[in-house]
Parts: structure tokens; sequence; C-alpha cells
């Protein structure tokens, strides 16, 4: 298993560790339900009443928790712009009306979304600065913590030398309060300081003190407590013995949860500790598990990705349409996927078995390991891959051939009716305006998903538009092949060819600061040959002792295809990746 563990647990720390739940969302109960339910109009509706009827009846914090409410409902909905707009007509009524605790929740709020949400530190350090200083001329104690605990993890993340006056601060303030779970976050806070700053005995010391506070608390505290306390042993003290113990007791505080984001870090954190006490039997288990969880996440996530697209682009009287229809494709979807995990476990399990058998009956070759590993790790990743393809298949042609032609028939509908009524309602223009908006977005995606010049023309014109698209003012793409365009292959064989091309022409873009790209095809007899070439900066690629998770991806879906892939590159001399393939038509 190669990663760099401290890049990862860190990471994993910095997500766990500061608390990110600091700042709960106030709902009334009605908005909860619906939110609950999936049903975001309703909710909407509902928050727009309620605003109107709080300002009207100057209902302070009626209006302001209904906003905030209102709000995330459109940050779920990934509308980030209307989201920042309704938090943003908060503050300006707040400052207008002089309420100045409101003003701080709302621009705590405002802090918290732009960093957690755009990622955009530099404005949310804008609006952290205003908030706390308005927090400590009101002496605002609790708000004061909250916007130290913001800056802190503002300032780590850009590795800012502020990151310890903020710390030092946030300490000041809690000392105030004098709770244990917030000097449970403050040690815990220290031990990510120090840990950023290379001083692991330091990071220890208040480790230990977040452990002891911790187990004063709830289990996500102690969970949290664990997994540090595992990543120390892992990292600093090579201790993997005690590293294993403490991850394990950190999955027992959550026995039937299998897919969040704690517990898959955990199983792969499990699985390198095995490794390094060459325990490859249970190694293989967690990694399994870890790939297993992630998967099932994945697709879940997926699924809500589809329920959001089709709340956001649909109102009522559309949803009545189909829904009969939608209720019948999601059942044929679910059945698609059930049989899509046990193609998977039967995998799984094959290579499993497969795995021991090969142990038993090879003791004495421990030298193939590796190669062992590897094998299964690249049958794991095509398997991914395929099951990505497929979804990607799957999702366009659901957003193309149903929820595109439905919107388009509403469209078509309502067209009529104007076509009928000289004067219209108003609502009635709006709701066309919305359909083709919905429309035009439902097709944009599916033509993102699988490109429309790739099903319909074939590969050599997909590849052709692809250099065209890519090119700017800064890199130019040329395309150079005498391959005829009308050429088809197998589409499943095209796919795989189009996305792989993707990824290298975007490292091209993202890393080689070339200015000039040239894409060459050649297809002798029966073998594809597919050369990348650019005038970059070039690296030395006999230096190179790993590689990122996309070019493993690639090499190892090349594999598969029964092909080969060859990089050649010098400093100052740009770059030339080379493939070889088998056709299949």
């Amino acid at each position: 298993m190669k990663y760099d563990l401290k890049i990862y647990l860190l990471l994993l720390l910095l997500f766990n560790g500061f608390c990110f739940g600091f700042y709960q969302n106030p709902k009334s109960d009605s908005i909860a339900l619906y939110v609950e339910k999936n049903h975001y109009n309703k909710a909407l509706l509902f928050a727009n009443k309620t605003i109107a009827s709080s300002l009207k009846n100057k209902n302070h914090q009626k209006y302001y928790d209904t906003s905030i409410a209102k709000s995330a409902i459109y940050f779920k909905l990934h509308e980030n712009d209307k989201a920042f707009k309704v938090l943003f007509d908060a503050l300006f009524i707040a400052e207008k009306q002089k309420l100045a605790s409101y003003k701080i929740e709302i621009l705590l709020k405002i802090a918290w979304s732009y960093s957690a949400v755009l990622e955009n530190n530099d404005t949310a350090r804008k609006y952290t600065s205003i908030g706390r200083k308005l927090a400590v001329l009101n002496n605002d104690v609790n708000a004061q913590v909250s916007f130290d605990r913001l800056s802190f993890k503002i300032h780590s993340a850009t590795n800012s030398d502020s990151a310890f006056y903020y710390l030092k601060a946030l300490e000041k303030n809690i000392k105030k309060i004098k709770t244990n779970k917030l000097f449970c976050e403050l040690q815990n806070n220290y031990f990510v300081y120090y840990t950023l700053v290379s001083k692991p005995y330091l990071a220890k010391k208040h480790l230990d003190s977040s452990y002891f506070y911790a187990k004063k608390l709830t289990k996500k505290e102690l969970a949290t407590a664990y997994g540090n306390l595992g990543y120390h042993y892992l990292t600093v003290e090579k201790n993997y013995k005690k590293g294993e113990q403490h991850y394990l007791k950190q999955l027992q505080l959550y026995p039937n949860d299998t897919t969040s984001n704690a517990v898959t870090d955990s199983y792969l954190n499990l699985s390198y500790a095995y490794e390094q006490l060459e325990d490859y039997k249970n190694a293989n288990i967690y990694l399994n598990k870890y790939i297993n969880g992630t998967e099932a996440r994945y697709n879940q996530e997926l699924n809500n990705n589809i329920k959001d697209i089709e709340t956001k682009y649909s109102i009522e009287k559309v949803e009545n349409q189909y829904k009969a229809k939608q209720q019948l494709l999601e059942d044929k979807q679910s059945k698609k996927t059930k049989i899509f995990f046990i193609f998977i476990a039967v995998l799984v399990l094959f290579i499993i078995l497969f795995y021991f058998f090969y142990q038993n009956t090879k003791l004495k070759q421990k030298n193939k390991l590796q190669d062992i590993e590897s094998h299964i790790q690249q049958n794991i990743i095509n398997a991914t891959i395929d099951g990505q393809e497929n979804e990607r298949k799957k999702i366009a042609s659901v957003l193309h051939d149903n929820i595109s032609a439905l919107l388009s028939s509403a469209g078509l509908q309502l067209s009529a009716f104007v076509a009928t009524h000289p004067n219209p309602y108003e609502e009635i223009s709006k709701t066309r305006s919305i359909l083709k908006e919905a429309h035009d977005k439902v097709r944009g995606l599916s033509h993102e998903l699988l490109p429309t010049l790739l099903a319909k023309f074939g590969l050599f014109y997909a590849l052709q538009d692809l250099c065209e698209k890519n090119s700017n003012s800064l890199i130019k793409f040329e395309y150079v092949s005498k391959v005829p365009h009308s050429k088809r292959f197998q589409e499943d064989f095209e796919m795989k060819i189009y996305f792989i091309v993707t990824e290298l022409l975007n490292n091209v873009l993202k890393h080689s600061k070339a200015s000039k790209a040239k894409l060459f095809i050649h297809v002798p007899s029966n073998e594809l040959i597919i050369q990348i070439e650019d005038n970059g900066i070039g690296f030395d690629d006999k230096s190179i002792s790993s590689e990122g998770f996309g070019l493993t991806q690639i090499r190892a879906r090349i594999s598969s295809m029964k092909g080969t892939l060859q990089i050649n590159s010098k400093p100052e001399s740009g770059t030339t990746i080379t493939i070889k393939l088998p056709i299949q038509e």
C-alpha cells in the first residue's frame, strides 16, 4: 500500500479535529419536516411566508432563524448565489435596525459558508475579522470562541503564522466559559497546530489532554481522540500495535457504521498498520472494507445528487405528471444497483479466496506478495472505473431521455397554452423560462457525462473536438491523424479511450506549463497508437518514485485492455506519452 500517510491523516484530522459543527442551522419545525422529506419547494414557500410575516410583526428571532434555514436549503441544492443573497439580505436588515447580536450571528454564518462551502479563505477571513471585532465590542464570549475557532482553522489551512495567535486567543476565551467540551476541542486544536509545525512531542502532550476530556464527553469526541492517538502512534512513534488498538477502539464506538468518512478512513489506517505488522490477512480485509465502504458512499452520494437535480429543476405541477414514471425508473435503477453490488461482492470474495489459497500454497514465495497485491488493486480499480463509466452512461441516459424529454414536453404544453391565450398570466411566462433553463442545464449535464460527439460520430471526431476545446491563448493543442473520422470501434472501447486521453490532456494543462501540444493518432493493422507531446517544463522520468492516483488509474485501465503506456520526459525538454492498444471493433 503506497500513500503519504502523514498528509492523509492530517487532512482527516483537520476535518474531524476542528469540530466544524460548531454552528447549527436553527430551523422551525415545519421547515425541518419538509427538508427531512426532501420537499424543498414546500420548505422554501413556507420560509418565504415566515420571513414576510416575521418582518411585518418585527419578530427578529424568527426572521433570522428562518433566513439561516432558507440559506441552508439553497446550499443543499448547490444554489450558492441564492444562499448568500438570503444571508446578506439578513445582514443588511440587522445593520439597518442596529441589531448587534443578530449581525454577529449572520456574519459567523457568512464567514463559515465562504470557508466550508466555497473554500474561499480570503473572503472568509474578511468577514471573520469583522464579526470578531463586533463580538469583542459587545462582550459576546461565545461568539468570540466561534470566530477564534474559525480564524484558527482558516489560518492553519493557509499555513499562516497567525494561526498560533488565534489559538491563544481561543484558549483565553474558552477559560472564561469553562466547559469540558471546549477544553477538549482546545487541546485537540493544539495537537493539530503542533502537528502542522512538526513538533510531535508537544502535540502528544496536548493529545493526551484532549483524550482526558473526551472520556467525559460523548462518543463523537472520544472517537476523534482515538483517531488522533492512532495517527500519532502510526506516524510519529511507529508503534503500529498501539495504533491498531486505538483505531479498533474508534470503530467499536460505531459498530453499525461502515460508510462514513471517519469509519472508512479508520479502515484504511488499520490496513496500513497491519501491513507494517506483516499481518497481510487483516491488512487485506480492512483494505477491502475501505474500498466497499467508499464505493457505497459514492453511490449513495450519486443517488442524492440525482434527487437534488430532480428537485432543483422541477415544480409541483411537472412533478405530479411524471411521479409514477419516475418511481418506476427508480425501482429499475435500484435493481440494477443491487445487481452491481452483488457482482462487486462476488468479485471481491473471489479475489480474497484466491489470495488466501495462493498464500497457503506459496508461503515461501513472499517476494511475490507485492505483485499479487498490485494485481488485486488493479482489478478493484478497474471494476470501480467500469462501474463509474456505467453510472455515467445510465445517468446521462436518464437525464437526456427522461427528464429532458419531460421538461421539453412541459414547455411545449405551456407554449400551446400561450398560443391560444393572447394575454397569459405572468406566472406562465416565468414558468416557461424556468422550464427552458432547466431543460438546457439538464441537457448540458448529460453532454458532460457522455459527450454527444463521442456517442453519435465516434472517437476521432470527439478527440479533435477535445483538442479544440482545450486550446486557448496560453496553449495550443494540435490534432494530427490520417485515420478517417468515420472509422468506428466498439462503444465501450471508444469511451475508455476518450476518458483516458481527456485525463492526460488535463495533466498537460495543469502541470506542463507548455505552449504547444500535439495529439497523434495512428492505426497500423489491428493496433491503436496514441501519442501526446508537449513542449513544457518536463521532469526526470527516472527519478519518479510514485505516481498520482489519476495516472495509476490510467495504467490500470490500459493494462486491463492489454495495452502499454510509456512516458519519456526530461527537465526543460517536454514530455511524450505513448499508448499502444489492441483494437476492439
